[in-house]
């Protein structure tokens, strides 16, 4: 019976026998897959309701603020990812020190490990911090060191991770006769794409070795090696040429636009005579580049006026495009308004002599570029740094971090 309690348990949830470093991984990716569902609905939530950078990386003030419902179907799901973790972790402990049970301690710091989930509603960032780095430290522990009980296991080939699995997920699958890969399809531009590569290379070898029947070990080792040198080539170095070529396509069909833009616009003030070439001049200024224009239509896509003086930029825009815009746009709209004062100021700037120059960026235009509302001219936007916590006097470095989320502010319209 104290044999049983030392038997290998690759089971999903389970105290009972010890798991390998094989089948830690595994349960591991299963359970980082459900923590990414469950965690869905406040991940939305914040992402639509966060005022500040904080806001991501200590949600207790947004999630209390969820609803109910929203609340407890993150909750519960989180409590379910915590208990298979506890047992993931537990029974590879107990491989890790060949005993069938452990002590008070040892539950103590695996209930810590899980719980750990919650610190990142509950607690400061701080403690964010403190409990990633104890948790990869314990995690690289369980995963790369071997167990007492699983080593004098035979070896078994089908659990080696298969890297053309990884790396080519349905190409793979479709030549190795094995269909499951062709989720990826479905998959490949979500967060669980790569969850789902995990699993391919974790599963690889099994699926292959169940479907083309191989019955030379040495032979179906070999024949996988080679599909993942001919992957890892393809992921790593034809994939981004073929990216990269069709990039610099786009470019340079953009650039024939511009020029044909250029030219034709230089090829109408040919026909005028001198002196209206020079009113026309004088008037339009110089001819927009296509980056020009582009950033013109983002600026009056987002904002309905902007005002360019000495001391301060001024944007104004529409209460109902702020109340709808999350904190990612709001804070791309500060951004855009802070590179289009810089090219303005840039435009606008004469030197006094040869040797003077001023340079404008949108990071030098942060600090005066605000946001107001173009019907009350209530303050909504702007970008405050905390200079004493940037100065080398002013506190430490996590408070240095602190300031840099903190510096984009947004404020919610005032009702009346």
């Amino acid at each position: 019976m104290e044999e049983n309690k030392l038997e290998l348990n690759e089971k999903f949830f389970s105290f009972d026998g010890v798991i390998g470093r094989y089948g830690y991984l595994f349960n591991l990716v299963i359970i980082c897959t459900i923590s990414f569902i469950v965690t869905l609905p406040y991940t939305f939530y914040i992402s639509t309701h966060a005022q500040s950078i904080m806001d991501y990386f200590g949600g207790a003030n947004v999630f209390v603020a969820m609803p109910l419902l929203l609340q407890f179907i993150t909750l519960v799901g989180l409590i379910g990812v915590c208990a298979l973790s506890i047992s993931n972790m537990y029974r590879r402990l107990k491989d890790l020190f060949g005993c069938d049970s452990l002590n008070v301690n040892m539950l103590i710091l695996l209930s810590l490990s899980a719980l750990g989930t919650f610190s990142f509603f509950l607690m400061p960032i701080w403690a964010n911090i403190l409990f990633l780095l104890y948790g990869s430290i314990l995690g690289l522990i369980l995963l790369f060191k071997k167990g007492k009980v699983t080593s004098t296991l035979p070896y078994d080939f089908k659990k080696e991770f298969n890297w053309g699995a990884f790396f080519g997920t349905w190409i793979w699958g479709l030549f190795n006769k094995s269909y499951v890969p062709l989720w990826h399809l479905l998959l490949w531009m979500t967060p669980l794409g790569f969850y789902f590569r995990m699993i391919c290379g974790l599963k690889g070898n099994k699926w292959a070795y169940e479907h083309k029947k191989c019955d030379d070990v040495a032979k179906f080792n070999k024949s996988q090696e080679t599909q993942a040198l001919v992957f890892i080539i393809l992921h790593f170095i034809l994939w981004p040429i073929l990216i990269v070529g069709f990039i610099v396509l786009i470019i340079v069909l953009f650039a024939f636009i511009g020029a044909g833009l250029d030219s034709n616009v230089t090829s109408d003030s040919i026909k005028e005579p001198a002196g209206i070439e020079q009113v026309k001049t004088e008037e339009a200024g110089e001819s927009k580049s296509f980056l020009d224009n582009m950033m013109a239509g983002l600026v009056s896509v987002y904002f309905e006026r902007y005002e360019i003086t000495e001391d301060e930029n001024k944007f104004y825009v529409a209460p109902y495009d702020w109340e709808s815009a999350d904190f990612k746009d709001k804070k791309d709209m500060l951004d855009i308004a802070a590179t289009t004062a810089a090219e303005q100021r840039r435009k606008n700037y004469k030197p006094k002599d040869k040797n003077d120059y001023e340079y404008f960026s949108k990071t030098s235009e942060l600090p005066r570029t605000k946001i107001y509302s173009v019907e009350t001219n209530q303050l909504l936007g702007e970008f405050n740094m905390d200079e004493s916590a940037m100065s080398q006097e002013g506190g430490s470095f996590l408070k240095m971090i602190k300031a840099a989320m903190n510096a984009y502010r947004f404020y919610n319209i005032e009702k009346k």
